[in-house]
Formats: C-alpha cells, sequence, structure tokens
C-alpha cells in the first residue's frame, strides 16, 4: 500500500526564489539523501475491501478521488461504501450527489480518511439526501490481524425512524406511510416526492406551478399536464395517506394542505419525514 515516489533527480524538478536586485533564481534540487513514501489509493482500497468483507460489483476506481469498495453481503440497508480523499466544502455535495445518482437500489455511504469538519449547510443537504458520511479512522480495528480493517458493519446505517414516519425511495419509486407502502401512480408518485422534499425543511410549501413541473416530467404522462391535475394528484395522494394511516376523510386534521398563495405542504413534521 506504500511506494517509493522517484528520487528527485529523476524529476524535472527545481526551486525559485529571487534575488536581492528582484533577478529570477532557478537552482536544480537533488534527491540529498532522503526518499519519501507515497501512498497507493487503490491498493488502500482493496485492502479495506478484502478486509470488511464487502461483496458486490468489484473494486472500481471511479476518479482520482473517489473509489468504490463494495457492498456488504445480505445488507437489509442496501448500503454501498466508496472511499472519497480531499472530500472538502466545495466538492462534498457534487461528489456525493454523483455517488447517489449512480448508487441505483443502493444507499450511498462515503469514507473518508479523516474527520471532515464541513459547513453547516453543506452537511444539512447531505443529511437531506439520506448520504451519511464516516471517517475511516475511526472505524480502524486495531486488534486486527491485517492493516487498514475497517469496522463498516455498523456504518452508515440509516437513523431510527419513528413508527409513523413517511418514507420515500425516490429511486426505487416507493414510499411508505406508517410502514404500509402507498399505492401511486408515477405521476403522482413525483408530486409527493417533491412535497416530502420540501416538508423535510422549514419552510414545506411547494407552488402548485412546480408540482405541474414534476407532473410533466413523469413518464406516464402522455399529453402536457393542466392545472387541475394538480389538484388530482393532491387528492390521490391525501387518499393514499389515509389509507395507509388507517383513517377516514371524516377524521382530524388534514395530511396536505392548500396554501392561501396556491401552493401546497404535507401536514406531516420533518422529523417524520425521510426522502432518499
Amino acid at each position: 500500500m506504500l511506494h517509493y515516489r522517484r528520487p528527485e533527480d529523476d524529476l524535472d524538478l527545481c526551486r525559485t526564489g529571487f534575488g536581492d536586485n528582484g533577478e529570477l533564481i532557478v537552482e536544480g534540487i537533488t534527491a540529498g539523501g532522503h526518499r519519501w513514501l507515497d501512498i497507493d489509493f487503490s491498493a488502500v482500497g482493496a485492502q479495506a475491501r478484502r478486509a470488511a468483507g464487502l461483496a458486490g460489483p468489484p473494486l472500481e476506481r471511479l476518479s482520482d478521488r473517489v473509489l468504490h469498495l463494495g457492498q456488504p453481503p445480505g445488507d437489509v440497508h442496501r448500503r454501498a461504501f466508496y472511499l472519497v480523499r480531499l472530500f472538502t466544502n466545495a466538492n462534498a455535495l457534487d461528489i456525493a450527489l454523483a455517488l447517489k445518482g449512480r448508487s441505483s437500489g443502493t444507499r450511498p455511504v462515503i469514507v473518508t480518511p479523516v474527520a471532515r469538519d464541513l459547513a453547516l449547510d453543506v452537511g444539512r443537504r447531505l443529511e437531506l439526501e439520506g448520504i451519511p458520511v464516516v471517517a475511516a479512522i475511526g472505524l480502524l480495528d486495531e486488534e486486527a490481524a491485517v492493516p487498514v480493517a475497517l469496522r463498516l458493519t455498523e456504518a452508515g446505517i440509516p437513523q431510527e425512524r419513528p413508527p409513523d414516519a413517511l418514507e420515500i425511495d425516490e429511486h426505487a419509486g416507493a414510499a411508505l406511510f406508517h410502514r404500509q407502502p402507498l399505492d401511486l401512480e408515477p405521476r403522482h408518485f413525483r408530486v409527493l416526492v417533491a412535497l416530502g422534499r420540501e416538508a423535510s425543511t422549514d419552510c414545506g410549501i411547494v407552488p402548485a406551478d412546480a408540482l405541474l413541473e414534476e407532473l410533466a416530467k413523469s413518464k406516464d404522462q402522455d399529453r402536457q399536464p393542466q392545472q387541475e391535475q394538480v389538484a388530482v394528484s393532491i387528492s390521490r395522494i391525501r387518499a393514499a395517506l389515509r389509507t395507509a394511516a388507517g383513517t377516514s376523510a371524516d377524521s382530524e386534521g388534514q395530511t396536505v394542505r392548500n396554501d392561501r398563495q396556491g401552493g401546497y405542504a404535507l401536514m406531516i413534521e420533518k422529523r417524520r419525514v425521510f426522502v432518499d
């Protein structure tokens, strides 16, 4: 996992500076008897995969920063682990969303070499996207007989969800409410996703025009939808939520409310809404 860097006298290296008169000074650098060791990123990933017993698609180097490690066999949480280095505020969301896009049917878990102190807004967005970030240094099994043995069994497991939660799996096209499946056509499911994403924030209101755009994106929509179809979708969603919760249309409270300005909002606490 470590390899010697080429001696400096084999490389085109130089040291630059400025003299007292402002002239540029260029000096060659010799090895000076020093040798440097570099970490082989792919070798570390391969060892971590073997030591953790990961399975699934083979180790894959997606970029100079990202390695796909694999999945725990028989994992009910459908986690896919990625080793990511140089994970910063500037690139965290781009990397995380790209991994979520390629992880159809699985939940990406990002493993960084050390803990990352990400900005609050970046960390919140990752949390909303359901993409955990864990530090390898905190998962090392120091008693293992082999190096880079990471304890991944409990890493990146979704937080325990209340029994009355609304759980939406956007990639699988499925949703649960009170742990019961929601029977919705794909076009209405897209509207539910938009409502769910907004419900997990402090605002919660989605304009009707935005929901109309979601209807237009649906593959089962054979023509340009009209505004009244948004109301139809809301009605189907309300009915599906009531059925799953075992309530009637006459019961107190509503699952989706109309906003005065023409928008809609899920009447479910954000701590009970999960969109993956």
